[in-house]
Parts: C-alpha cells; sequence; structure tokens
C-alpha cells in the first residue's frame, strides 16, 4: 500500500513526510502503521526497483521518481487515444484513465489530452472485442465471419448486406488514422482491407484454414508501400511537386524515395506505391503535385479533375427542405 500511496501522491516537484504517509495510510486503507513497517516496505520496493530516495538524500520528504511509463509517454499515448476516431467515448475515457494510473495525481491532470469529447468518435462499441477475436483468429489461422457497418442518413451504423462477410485473415494495421484487418477472400488473389471499428459480431471459423498468402507476397511490405488501404498492385510513379511538399512526400512515402531537384522550384520524386491510394493522395495537393508517369494514371486524374469541374459549372438543384 506504501507503494500506491507514493505513486497517487508524489512525483519530482512533491514529497511526503513520514507523517503524512503513515496518516494516508490510515485514511485511505485503514491501515495503522508504525514507522518501522514503513521504513521496511520502502526498503523492499528499492530492491524491486522503485526509485524512492532516503528522506537523508532527499530532504523534503519521500517521492516515487520511477514510473512503469514517464509522463511524457503517457502524454503521447493519451493524445493518440483521444486522437483515434475509432473507439467510443466511453472506451476513450476508460484507456485514458488506465494509461494515468501509474501518475501522481498532479501528473494526471497535467497530461490530460487538450480534447477528450471530439464529435467525431465512433458509434461501434464492439471495437475491443473485434480487436481481441480477429487476432485470435490471425493467430490461429482460421477464417473469421463478420458484419460489415456502414452510416446511413440517420447516421446510425447499418449493416452493409445481410449475408455475412468470410475472409481469411492475415493481419491488423493502423494507417491512416483509422485500424485495418488485412485480408482476402477464399479464392480471391487480390487483399481487402476492412476498418475494425466498422466489424461488428466477427465469429472464428475454427474448422476453417485461412488460405495461405502468395509466396511471393510480402504483407509487411505490402502495407508499407500503400498511401491508402486501396487494393490493388503498387505501382513505380514520378511525381513532379513543389519544393514546399517536400516534407509531405517524405513523411507519406519514405525517406527511401528517390529525389532530383529542378532547379525551378520544383522536384520530382520516384515512388512505389499503390495506383489508387497515389490517386487519392495527388488529388488533394492538385494545385502543387502532379504525376508524371504512368501516363495512364495521370489520364484518370485528368479525368477526374474535368468530371469534377463539369459538376462545379452546373448549378445545384434546390433541395426538397429549402
Amino acid at each position: 500500500r506504501s507503494y500506491q500511496i507514493l505513486s497517487e501522491y508524489t512525483d519530482g516537484d512533491h514529497a511526503l513526510a513520514m507523517g503524512e504517509l503513515l496518516r494516508l495510510l490510515r485514511a485511505e486503507y485503514g491501515l495503522r502503521c508504525d514507522r518501522r513497517a514503513v521504513y521496511a516496505a520502502l526498503d523492499k520496493l528499492r530492491a524491486v526497483g522503485c526509485h524512492i530516495p532516503e528522506y537523508q538524500d532527499d530532504g523534503e520528504g519521500y517521492r516515487l521518481l520511477s514510473r512503469p511509463l514517464e509522463s511524457s509517454e503517457v502524454q503521447l499515448l493519451s493524445d493518440a487515444v483521444s486522437a483515434f476516431p475509432g473507439i467510443s467515448q466511453r472506451q476513450c475515457e476508460r484507456l485514458l484513465r488506465k494509461l494515468g494510473r501509474g501518475l501522481s495525481r498532479w501528473q494526471r491532470e497535467q497530461c490530460r489530452p487538450l480534447i477528450v469529447e471530439a464529435p467525431w468518435r465512433g458509434m461501434n462499441h464492439e471495437t475491443f472485442l473485434s480487436v481481441e477475436v480477429l487476432k485470435e483468429a490471425v493467430s490461429h489461422r482460421c477464417q473469421v465471419e463478420f458484419q460489415y457497418m456502414e452510416y446511413g442518413m440517420d447516421k446510425r451504423l447499418h449493416s452493409r448486406r445481410e449475408r455475412p462477410y468470410r475472409v481469411s485473415p492475415y493481419g491488423l494495421c493502423f494507417t491512416n488514422g483509422n485500424y485495418y484487418l488485412i485480408c482476402r477472400y477464399q479464392g480471391v488473389q487480390d487483399i481487402s482491407h476492412y476498418r475494425v471499428d466498422r466489424i461488428q459480431s466477427p465469429v472464428l471459423l475454427e474448422d476453417q484454414a485461412i488460405e495461405p498468402l502468395p509466396a511471393e507476397l510480402n504483407l509487411e511490405q505490402y502495407v508499407r508501400e500503400r498511401v491508402y488501404p486501396f487494393p490493388g498492385k503498387a505501382i513505380y510513379a514520378v511525381l513532379r511537386c513543389e519544393t514546399d511538399l517536400l516534407s509531405d512526400v517524405l513523411d507519406r512515402f519514405g525517406l527511401e524515395t528517390q529525389l532530383r531537384d529542378n532547379g525551378d522550384g520544383t522536384f520530382d520524386a520516384v515512388v512505389f506505391t499503390g495506383a489508387a491510394g497515389l490517386k487519392f493522395w495527388a488529388l488533394q495537393y492538385v494545385g502543387a503535385c502532379q504525376i508524371l508517369e504512368p501516363f495512364w494514371l495521370r489520364q484518370e486524374i485528368s479525368d477526374s479533375l474535368r468530371m469534377g469541374w463539369e459538376n462545379y459549372q452546373k448549378a445545384p438543384e434546390a433541395s426538397s427542405g429549402s
């Protein structure tokens, strides 16, 4: 119990005198201890690796200076949890409480994320259950069935179809702010991706073994090469971008990207990634980036821009609710 008291009430800026430590043990746990018992408990904690300076070394009292996670690590993880849209508000708050348990009450307050009650939280309360079942399916190398949900105009999740999806699962990955199941349908070569927070009611099919991946397919490399989780083969492409876009290109495609400075405020980059994801990415930066090669992808983007231009030239029809 001495550890819990020190963990909650002390840190680098706060210490407890022996009298206060004895009072808190009595008040919170009903323990009436003498100083010798507490000294012995502190020695045992030091023996197992807890950093608790001796009183004569500290000068102010007793404090716990070692934590399972440092406050900076909890801050980083808490911000990541808060920003993740794939869990409900209740799940987010429960995770934040767990992360903060190893900190003092003052450290917890400092590590609280700026945004906790975010408007983009998911409505699927089965996310953690889905993760457990899917990881078990991957570990046991068996197929899995599930319902896949989509939002309707009522802003609620509805099954995309009545018949459940049945796939061979190969792994889970986090990319572009979402958690995905990497899988494949029986007898189909292409890899599929499903957002885990949209999966409901997953069921292990323990008597149905997964279909092995093709020998030439490296799953880790496959995931790394995709800008966005779209299926399809990866391609080599040449981009011409304004210099201001350099950091974004390296962040997205990696430091191994081949670069050439054109000396006119632009650079060329050779990337190897999925075509559909690259098209989606390039359209977001259309004012500062163009795809030079392959020509067919350049043409697809040109057609998409033309269609968009035509759509915006049409006068919008008044909605029935206006």
